[in-house]
């Protein structure tokens, strides 16, 4: 067979590629977060008939002579721009505006730094709900990860600068009068643990009868001790999964003791929490009117009256967004091609603070500051907007055109096969 016939079978093959991304992006232009796809053309093999020669004394040079065999595809590359917003009336749905992403897990997934956020899926659709479990999920069931609202281990209104807890506070970049403050431990976010029957036995209700919190009120998880190298400290819930406080509820109504530095802020063996009891079961609060605002602040009131706010979810930004990977469906992973990946918070909510509750360790003369991969970003240009899902970036008329001139140039590159096959009958049929 001729050169000819090769280049255009490669035409052929090429041309029902791009045909094969023009007909997804077609498939998806009503799909919430969808990136269109573009394919571009390469020029293929060449074969050189003649070499190239410089000019001399008497005479010019030459161009080399050269014959190329068709094309291949040279990329298939993602429009990360933004989608339009479209309005759902939900409250927990939200679009991101800018490059970034949600970020998504299993439960059993730790991150204990910025080398495992890798681990995590990434995707722009912002279909959230709280599952049965109290957990915020996507409308698939992957679980939505951020940071949690904790209560404060430094919390003393009556604190003044110089004393050990306000030092220690301003250290951890929080205040000593906020009684809950946000975790930067990344994980999955969930509703609070429901407070139980307030009792004298577990300090709910005082000896004239008053209470210290209702039932149902909402009971956050601890921040536990710094452990480790580099000073991470990690959230701690009151009870683990089989219904076991972590600690011992006093008889004598003064609180739960709490063992092994939980939630400690020097880091002693045992402290009292004095505050309200979740209950044996593990349940959590009963939440309506959640809503996200435009930094990712999860927020409702529970059925007791008091406004909770869940956390934060964070957003992922990665050097090269349109180098992500497709891992299935609506879902990206930041592998090779797209860089280093980095969590941020809109708004510089948590500016300046760093992964695992990390801080800057005064040693002598010398600051010892955590990894600046470890630092939670300001937003870089991304924020929510609440209330809708991020429409497709295919467009039905570019589509179209595309789809025209690839019809238009896989039917010249059969007209080449079928001059091709007409040339060689004529050769075969030269002798009769």
């Amino acid at each position: 067979m001729t050169g000819a016939m090769y280049a255009a079978i490669g035409g052929l093959k090429t041309h029902m590629s791009n045909l094969n991304v023009i007909g997804n992006n077609i498939a998806n232009v009503n799909t919430a977060g969808y990136k269109a796809q573009r394919m571009t053309f390469e020029e293929s093999l060449y074969v050189t008939n003649k070499a190239g020669s410089n000019g001399g004394l008497t005479a010019g040079g030459n161009a080399p002579s050269q014959v190329g065999y068709g094309c291949s595809v040279g990329s298939i590359d993602l429009n990360m721009t933004d989608g339009t917003f479209n309005p759902t009336g939900f409250g927990l749905d939200c679009m991101i505006e800018g490059d970034g992403f949600f970020m998504t897990g299993s439960k059993d997934t730790v991150i204990n730094g910025a080398a495992d956020l890798t681990k995590l899926q990434l995707t722009r659709v912002g279909d959230l709900r709280i599952d049965n479990d109290g957990y915020l999920v996507k409308r698939d069931g992957s679980l939505v990860f951020g940071f949690s609202t904790v209560q404060n281990p430094y919390y003393d209104p009556n604190a003044v600068p110089g004393d050990e807890v306000y030092e220690a506070a301003l250290a951890a970049g929080v205040s000593t009068k906020d009684e809950y403050i946000t975790s930067t431990e990344l994980g999955p976010i969930r509703l609070p643990l429901a407070a139980a029957v307030p009792t004298e036995a577990n300090g709910g209700k005082n000896a004239d009868g008053s209470l210290n919190w209702e039932t149902g009120d909402p009971v956050y998880n601890l921040l536990g001790a710094a452990s480790g190298d580099n000073n991470a400290r990690k959230n701690v819930p009151l009870i683990d999964a089989e219904g076991n406080y972590f600690g011992e509820v006093a008889d004598d109504g003064t609180g739960m003791a709490i063992t092994g530095g939980t939630g400690s802020v020097d880091g002693e063996a045992d402290y009292t929490y004095t505050g309200p009891i979740p209950d044996k079961e593990g349940k959590v609060i009963v939440c309506k009117g959640l809503k996200i605002n435009e930094n990712g602040a999860i927020m409702g009131t529970c059925d007791t009256g008091k406004s909770v706010v869940l956390g934060y979810v964070a957003i992922a930004n990665v050097d090269a967004p349109d180098g992500v990977t497709h891992v299935g469906g609506s879902y990206y992973q930041c592998q090779e091609g797209a860089g280093e990946m980095r969590v941020c918070v809109p708004g510089g909510v948590l500016g300046g603070r760093y992964l695992n509750n990390q801080v800057v360790v005064e040693d002598g003369d010398n600051a010892i500051a955590p990894s600046a991969k470890e630092a939670i970003g300001k937003g870089g240009g991304n924020k929510f907007q609440p209330g809708g899902l991020e429409s497709s970036t295919a467009d039905v008329a570019t589509e179209f055109a595309n789809m025209i001139v690839t019809q238009r140039g896989y039917q010249a590159n059969t007209r080449i096969v079928t001059v091709t096959d007409s040339m060689l009958e004529e050769l075969v049929n030269m002798k009769r």
